[in-house]
């Protein structure tokens, strides 16, 4: 059994960055004449949740807000003798730096310049390449075991080095985490969950697997590092989970796979057993206390629940010694063309009196003598089973002998999540996440 537990609790205050887990605005303020302006207030604010960041542009024209929570933003710009400008069609992503320049027109405040047009979010800032799997792809894309992870594959830079087993259906962990990005080897690329380390250090593969329901976004990233990040040879996996919104939002889900659904393997007598479920839910939305606290705007909360429970069977087919093998005779032993296989005695081994290397006698019959067999070999012999299916190869025996092999395996996990806004420039949020896998 193995259990794996993950605690963070991170405080994102002016002191404590977590620039990987989070996004920055920057741009610059200009008039009509294309003339910096200095003291105009931006305010981006989160269309989920209602937070706010506001900025002052500097006197170069420059402003920047970091910090901000992945999602949706509007971002709104107004100064004296100016138009009010708001722009909307803002969506963040992690560790992202979204370079959004600002023109403001001469007016009254009593009007407003409005952009409704999608921004187009440029980042300038790095050399980073990377690709977002935002929450649409991780919710609707089929996935095989609804792990999220499993979605790295969609990135160019990344490579499988474990085939179909990458989809982590049953291995939730080594398996999955078998790819190569940018060239890099497997065991050193860095995974990375609300910014703190993702990494299982025993196994080299990834601690804890979110479900996808916990799951907001993940970047997998390559190339060049900025300097937050480290232990890694080849590309860094950024994952940020869900926090809750002003609005309550809520699943539940079961799915299953059984063997009463599936087809019969051609070469097995019966249909392999087979079970799989995978159930669970999740609730977000703001922390309120009726008639005592009011957390839109301010607090939020988000749980998640999920267990999967997997039973099967496999009817792996292979060759076993037939009974006369066992007793050392090969008088039948036969290629697939049909031809004798020589048995040769390795005590009869001499130099080759016709020319070079060595010459052994046959064994009479083509029979191994009952006295020439090892005490060891017969007392391990017993333990192989005896074949219980045609050959598909009367003079090789292949395939003669089909097996059932059972594989049990479980995992529950919960994710609980809290954010606060403890002033416009200050917040905290803290996350506890179970994780338990049984094989």
């Amino acid at each position: 059994m193995m259990q794996r537990y993950l605690l963070v609790f991170l405080a994102i205050l002016a002191a404590v960055p977590a620039w990987g887990q989070t996004a920055r605005i920057t741009g610059i303020v200009t008039d009509s004449s294309d003339a910096v302006m200095q003291g105009v207030e931006v305010t981006a604010t989160n269309t989920s949740t209602g937070v706010s960041r506001k900025a002052v542009s500097n006197d170069q024209g420059n402003y920047s807000m970091p910090f901000l929570q992945p999602g949706p933003y509007r971002i709104t710009a107004q100064a004296s003798g100016f138009k009010p400008l708001s722009r909307d069609g803002i969506t963040l992503v992690v560790d992202q730096v979204a370079r959004i320049d600002i023109r403001m027109e001469v007016g009254q405040l009593t009007e407003t310049v409005e952009v409704k047009a999608e921004a187009t979010l440029v980042d300038s800032s790095n050399a980073t390449l990377g690709v977002v799997v935002e929450n649409r792809r991780v919710t609707d894309l089929p996935l095989n075991g609804r792990n999220a992870l499993a979605l790295v594959m969609l990135t160019p830079a990344v490579v499988s080095l474990a085939g179909p087993t990458n989809s982590g259906f049953a291995n939730r962990g080594t398996a999955l985490s078998a790819v190569s990005i940018n060239g890099g080897p497997a065991v050193l690329n860095n995974y990375v969950l609300d910014g703190g380390n993702n990494n299982q250090a025993q196994q080299s593969d990834i601690n804890v697997q979110p479900a996808v329901d916990a799951v907001e976004e993940f970047k997998v990233q390559h190339n060049t590092m900025s300097a937050e990040y480290g232990f890694t040879a080849g590309g860094v996996v950024n994952v940020v989970t869900k926090s809750g919104t002003n609005q309550y939002h809520g699943t539940l889900y079961y799915f299953l796979r059984n063997d009463k659904l599936d087809s019969r393997n051609a070469f097995a007598q019966v249909r392999a057993p087979f079970r799989y479920n995978q159930f669970g839910g999740s609730l977000g939305g703001p922390l309120t206390l009726p008639g005592a606290y009011d957390g839109k705007n301010r607090s939020f909360f988000f749980a998640n629940y999920e267990e999967w429970r997997y039973k099967r069977y496999d009817n792996p087919i292979f060759r076993v010694p037939t009974a006369e093998e066992r007793a050392g005779d090969f008088s039948n032993l036969r290629a697939a063309s049909g031809a004798l296989v020589t048995i040769y005695d390795p005590q009869t081994t001499r130099a080759n009196p016709a020319g070079s290397g060595f010459v052994r006698d046959a064994f009479a019959g083509n029979r191994i003598p009952a006295n020439r067999m090892d005490p060891v070999a017969k007392n391990i012999l017993p333990y192989y089973p005896l074949p219980n299916r045609p050959p598909t190869d009367p003079f090789t025996q292949a395939n003669n002998y089909i097996s059932n092999i059972d594989e049990n395996q479980s995992m529950r996990q919960f994710t609980t999540k809290l954010d606060h806004r403890l002033t416009d420039r200050n917040s905290l949020f803290g996350r506890y996440t179970y994780y338990r896998h049984r094989t």
